[in-house]
């Protein structure tokens, strides 16, 4: 069975689709899938799959417990979260607006799986994102900084 990004959840109309902007909750499918990719880069990087052609740029840094993802459209970071797997933390130090999100998410996964069928690396790809597509069993602490959540605050008062 194949799994795509667009079945892992409830369908949505094309116009929320397109101004959907980022939702750092790990409730948030695609938010999940940003995550999987940022544990498979290093991997994707050494079997020569450059998962940034796409237009994802992702940097990882792992601070003892804490693992610190920084993504963005490029190379300047729109999204930066702390994530402690273990004791399932989400720190939000960045969370701007990022339109095209899910799409960006979306054509990064359809590219990571397809070029991972090409180096036979479609069973640890496969299984890490249809991870990242079921529900979290457990629930998440999460812990938005006060600089992120001006920032938020600004977004939603625009809106």
């Amino acid at each position: 069975m194949e799994y795509t990004y667009t079945q892992c959840r409830a369908p949505a109309p094309a116009n929320q689709l397109r101004d959907r902007s980022v939702r750092a909750d790990t409730n948030d499918v695609a938010f999940r899938l940003l995550l999987a990719l940022g544990d498979l880069w290093d991997g994707l990087q050494r079997a020569n799959i450059d998962p940034s052609r796409k237009g994802l740029h992702l940097t990882k840094e792992y601070l003892g417990g804490y693992t610190r993802y920084s993504a963005g459209p490029a190379a300047r970071a729109r999204l930066v979260v702390e994530w402690n797997e273990s004791s399932r933390h989400l720190r939000v130090l960045r969370c701007e607006e990022w339109p095209g999100f899910s799409q960006v998410i979306s054509s990064t996964v359809a590219f990571v799986r397809d070029e991972a069928r090409g180096a036979g690396l479609t069973e640890i790809v496969d299984s890490a994102l249809v991870k990242a597509c079921q529900e979290p069993t457990v629930s998440t602490r999460r812990t938005v900084t006060p600089t992120a959540a001006a920032a938020i605050a600004r977004r939603t008062a625009v809106r």
